[in-house]
C-alpha cells in the first residue's frame, strides 16, 4: 500500500507548527520594543473544525503608547469564511466616541475613535476594541490592519508598527475517489480484485476506514491511520463470488466512515461499476449454457492471454488457458440457467 503526500500536506503541517511559534515569536518581540505597537491579540485562532456560526473574538490592542487621544483603522478579513456579528469600544474605564462600518461583501471593518476624557499612556497592552466573528466556512483568514493612524492629544500622528493576525479553521473531509474493477463478469466461485481509492481532501491527517459492498452487502473493510493531507491511498478488496447469486448483475460500492468534524459526506460514498456473476459454462453471458457457449469455447480453444483468439469467459476454470478442461465444464452444465 502506498501513500503519496503532497506539497499542501507539507504547507498544513507548517502552518499548524511553525506559525503559532511566529507569532509567539513577534507577541514577544513587540512587547520587548519600545516602539508603539497596534496589533490583534491572539494573534494566531486554530480551530480544528468547522462548527457554522460558532462565535470567537479578538482584540486590537496597543502597547508602549504615549498620550494615545485619537485612532482610526482598517481591517480586513476573509468575509467567505468570516462574518462579523459584534464590534465593541474598550477600555470600558475609558470608553471612546468612535464611529464604526462595516462592509461584509469586501471584508473590511473601518474603526474611527477618540478618548473625551484621559488619553492611553501604556508600556502595557490596552484592548483599544473588540470584534466578534461567527465562522461560515473553513479556510485561513489573515485578519489584516492597514491604513492605521494613531494621534495624541495636540493632533500629532504617533509612529508605530501594526501585526496582523491569523485564523485557521481547519477542514475534515475523506472521500473515496475511484473503483476499479479487475471484471465486469465473472464464474460464480472466483476471486475478484476491487482496487478503492480513498483521499484525505482535509487540512489533518485522519483515521477511517473503508468498506466495500456489493448490492449493499458489506463484504470487507479496511482500516487506514494517519493519512496525511492531501495524500491518497489505493486499497486492493478481493471479493469471493461464492457469497453471491449466479446470474445476477451487483453495483460495487465502497465508503469512507465519517470522521469526527467532518461537514461534506456527500463524496464519502461511491457507486462505480457491475460485476456480472454467472453460472459455470455460460461463456457468452445469456444466462443459459447451450451451443453457443460450446462455439465460443472451441473458437478460442488453445489460446492463452495475449493471443489474438484468446477470450477469458472461455477459460472457465481459471487456469491461463482455454482447453479440454474447459469445453468438458461446459458439457458437464449443458441446458443450465440460474
Amino acid at each position: 500500500m502506498k501513500v503519496n503526500k503532497n506539497v499542501l500536506a507539507l504547507i498544513a503541517i507548517m502552518c499548524v507548527i511553525i506559525l503559532p511559534i511566529a507569532f509567539t515569536l513577534q507577541s514577544s518581540k513587540a512587547n520587548s520594543s519600545s516602539e508603539a505597537t497596534l496589533y490583534i491579540d491572539p494573534p494566531l485562532l486554530n480551530f480544528d473544525t468547522l462548527v457554522p456560526g460558532k462565535r470567537f473574538s479578538v482584540n486590537i490592542t496597543v502597547l508602549n503608547v504615549t498620550d494615545l487621544k485619537s485612532y482610526k483603522l482598517k481591517l480586513s478579513y476573509n468575509s467567505v469564511m468570516l462574518d462579523v456579528v459584534g464590534i465593541a469600544f474598550l477600555p470600558e474605564a475609558n470608553l471612546p466616541v468612535g464611529n464604526l462600518a462595516v462592509n461584509d461583501t469586501e471584508g473590511m471593518i473601518e474603526i474611527s475613535a477618540a478618548y473625551d476624557g484621559t488619553s492611553i499612556t501604556t508600556s502595557s497592552p490596552v484592548a483599544l476594541a473588540t470584534v466578534t466573528f461567527k465562522m461560515m466556512d473553513h479556510g485561513t483568514c489573515t485578519l489584516h490592519l492597514h491604513e492605521t493612524e494613531l494621534w495624541n492629544s495636540t493632533g500629532g500622528e504617533i509612529p508605530h508598527i501594526t501585526q496582523d493576525g491569523l485564523v485557521l479553521i481547519l477542514r475534515h473531509d475523506v472521500a473515496v475517489t475511484d473503483i476499479t474493477l479487475s471484471t465486469t463478469e465473472t464464474y460464480i466461485g472466483r476471486i475478484i480484485e476491487i482496487n478503492v481509492t480513498a483521499k484525505n481532501l482535509g487540512d489533518v491527517a485522519e483515521n477511517f476506514s473503508v468498506k466495500v459492498y456489493y448490492n449493499a452487502t458489506l463484504f470487507d473493510s479496511f482500516e487506514v491511520n494517519n493519512l496525511g493531507s492531501g495524500a491518497s491511498v489505493v486499497i486492493t478488496f478481493d471479493w469471493n463470488t461464492s457469497d453471491a447469486a449466479a446470474g445476477h448483475s451487483y453495483e460495487i460500492e465502497a465508503e469512507a466512515t465519517t470522521v469526527p468534524g467532518e461537514v461534506d459526506t456527500s463524496n464519502n460514498l461511491l457507486v462505480n461499476g457491475v460485476i456480472k456473476v454467472k453460472i459455470i459454462g455460460d461463456v457468452n453471458n445469456d444466462d443459459y449454457v447451450n451451443i453457443d457457449d460450446l462455439n465460443a469455447w472451441d473458437a478460442a480453444y488453445g489460446s492463452q492471454s495475449g493471443d489474438l483468439n484468446w477470450n477469458l469467459q472461455a477459460d472457465i476454470n481459471n487456469d491461463g488457458i482455454v482447453d479440454k478442461i474447459d469445453g468438458t465444464l461446459i458439457i458437464e452444465n449443458y441446458h443450465a440457467t440460474p
